[in-house]
């Protein structure tokens, strides 16, 4: 329990614990002329525990079963996080104690103000994690696919123009029909037609002088042939020479043959070059347009086909998304009824429990009834929205919390909810109550007492208070106070031992001054909070006994923990 003057810093240590909960830091909270602000915390981690499971997921070991977290916010430099001395991110740690501790501040009950956390609170009484995931699960597929569909009807205005853009793309590539390597081999033949005079003169020549001319080649060797032939009878080893004279006069004729063929080639061309220009160019055209090379246009077409091809499979696409889209729906339907059906069976226990934790707190003639509000289709959270709705009077009729409750109500409902919550699922290790004792007192603030005392049989509770029935039921109690020293504010807790309690309480019943009846009041207030064992030795005299005021010696020599502000 932390009590202490307004002002003295009980939120100073409230928001440290919340920067060390993973909440965004301001550079704000760096005292002035500090480089950096720095805040540590340390916890349990039970061995089989969700805590441990994320540890053990992050890579950071807890050997001893805890867990150090140090955190620092910087000025001017970046703040730093460490688990267990390893260096992690903001994220990493919010997610790491995601659940470990619930603040509850003392302006929450204005959460109560809307229904979307009701919905929360109702599915964390009922332990609906699980179908949650499911319903959260589902609803994403659901999405996806839809989301998917309007893509394709989006796409369907510019299927048009996609459509014959790859038809006249692949008509254009077809019609040129385009081969690999074409343009070297048209280049090579533009190349002779660009030389035919040239050739046609130079191969004339060769042909006139080989074959046609006066005098030309095979003539003079014909003449050769004839008169070794004639000698052969006259020598048989003149034949060989015949022959061979007979073989170059053959080469000769097929020479002058194969150059007379090349001639008439040229001559029959005469627009072969113009056309091949044309071809050169248009193929140029096409590869400057469709990658580079005769290759490129290739594959080119090939992707365009099967493009077009899937424009128009579009329709059995769609087909596709739609039964798609309808199946997933009719799994997030599923869902969403089965987390219906568990929200009415909660709903109902849910306000039951919390009407009697009211009762307690001295609004018995309360009402509290869950409504569930359809959805025109299920969401991310289920099918349907959650409204708690109150009445403070009997005969009143039930309305929405908002509409209903005053600020001292709605603390009480959400103290009510909360302990019911806490004690329904046990996840949460530490509950922090920052001042939601806020419009209560008298005997309804003793009752809030004894229900933080309850949900500190279950877990740990860290509650700040100005309440002296509240502060007596702590099992420890702190008082945040405010000095000065060097100039500067500093403000310390001081850990109170039984005698100092009494003080404290007796402070808080009647303000600076303590007079007996103060103290007999605080006394009073004390022995009903402790524990029975405790009280029992009180009221025999025998051991526990401690004096009803501390001296000012014993108060002072406690050492205490000190917080610059």
């Amino acid at each position: 329990m932390l009590t202490g003057e307004t002002g003295a810093g009980k939120s100073v240590l409230v928001g440290a614990l919340s920067i060390v909960l993973g909440a965004r830091a301001s550079t704000d909270a760096v005292r002035a002329g500090a480089k950096e602000a720095v805040v540590e915390a340390l916890f349990d981690v039970p061995k089989a525990g969700p805590l441990a499971a994320r540890l053990e997921h992050l890579g950071v070991e807890a050997p001893d079963g805890q867990l150090l977290v140090r955190r620092s916010v910087g000025g001017t430099a970046r703040g730093r996080v460490h688990l267990n001395g390893q260096l992690a991110t903001v994220s990493m740690l919010a997610q790491v104690l995601q659940g470990v501790v619930e603040l509850t501040g003392q302006h929450e009950h204005v959460s109560l103000l809307d229904s979307e956390q009701h919905l929360e609170f109702l599915d964390a009484f009922a332990g609906h994690a699980r179908l949650r995931g499911e319903m959260a699960e589902a609803h994403r597929e659901v999405q996806a696919l839809k989301a998917e569909r309007a893509q394709l009807h989006q796409d369907e205005a510019d299927k048009a123009r996609r459509e014959n853009y790859l038809r006249f793309a692949l008509d254009e590539i077809q019609d040129l029909q385009v081969e690999a390597g074409e343009q070297d081999t048209l280049q090579v033949e533009r190349k002779r037609l660009r030389s035919v005079e040239e050739l046609s003169q130079g191969v004339g020549a060769a042909e006139a002088s080989v074959y046609s001319a006066d005098g030309a080649a095979v003539e003079a060797m014909g003449q050769v042939v004839r008169g070794l032939t004639r000698l052969v009878p006259l020598d048989k080893q003149v034949e060989p020479l015949a022959d061979s004279a007979n073989e170059i006069l053959a080469q000769l004729e097929d020479l002058g043959h194969e150059l007379g063929r090349y001639l008439s080639g040229l001559e029959a061309e005469p627009g072969r070059l113009d056309v091949v220009e044309e071809r050169l160019e248009a193929l140029r055209r096409l590869c400057r347009k469709y990658g580079g090379s005769e290759q490129a246009v290739l594959e080119a077409a090939k992707a365009m086909a099967e493009d077009l091809r899937a424009l128009e499979n579009q329709e059995a696409e769609q087909t596709r998304l739609d039964a798609a889209v309808a199946e997933a729906e009719a799994v997030c339907t599923a869902v969403a009824k089965r987390l219906s059906a568990a929200r009415k069976k909660a709903g109902r226990k849910l306000a039951a429990a919390v009407q009697q934790e009211l009762l307690a707190l001295s609004l018995g003639g309360t009402r509290l009834q869950v409504q569930l509000t359809p959805l025109a289709e299920p969401g991310a959270r289920g099918g349907e929205g959650v409204d708690l709705l109150f009445s403070a009077n009997p005969g009143e009729p039930l309305k929405p919390l908002k509409k209903s409750a005053s600020g001292g109500e709605l603390s009480r409902v959400l103290l009510a909810i909360k302990n019911v919550v806490a004690s329904g699922t046990g996840t949460v290790a530490c509950h922090v109550f920052d001042e939601v004792d806020t419009g209560l007192g008298g005997a309804v603030a003793e009752v809030l007492g004894t229900k933080l005392k309850s949900v500190a049989s279950h877990a740990q509770v860290i509650a700040v208070t100005h309440l002296p029935q509240v502060a007596a039921y702590a099992d420890h109690h702190c008082v945040v106070s405010k000095r000065e020293s060097d100039g500067r504010t500093l403000t310390e807790v001081h850990v109170l031992d039984e005698a100092e309690r009494v003080d404290e309480l007796a402070r808080m019943v009647g303000g600076l001054k303590i007079t007996e009846q103060t103290l007999g009041l605080a006394q009073e207030l004390r022995d009903r909070g402790r524990t029975p064992a405790l009280s029992a030795k009180r009221k025999s005299g025998k051991g526990g006994g401690v004096p009803r005021r501390a001296t000012a010696q014993k108060r002072g020599a406690r050492a205490p923990l000190r917080v610059a502000t």
